[in-house]
């Protein structure tokens, strides 16, 4: 069971790291101009960006609401990975 709880939080953290930069790039935003816009540091973005962090809930949906999307389409499933 641990070891598929942390196969599914590697998961989950690799696909909301890959749509935030994604969706980021696409609204030509840097890291520094996201987590203004979101009110979250800059290195919390930069570590959601690579997979590494474990951001807050309330982290989630501020970054999604500066990307103008749902916190849900962050989470949702990455069909690339």
């Amino acid at each position: 069971m641990a070891a598929s709880l942390t196969s599914a939080q590697k998961r989950i953290r690799v696909t909301l790291g890959r749509k935030v930069k994604d969706l980021r790039l696409s609204l030509e935003m840097t890291q520094a101009d996201l987590a203004e816009e979101a009110e979250v540091r800059r290195a919390l973005v930069s570590e959601v960006e690579r997979g590494e962090a474990n951001p807050t809930l309330d982290s989630i949906v501020r970054i999604a609401i500066a990307l103008g999307v749902d916190a849900a389409e962050l989470l949702g499933s990455d069909r690339r990975g």
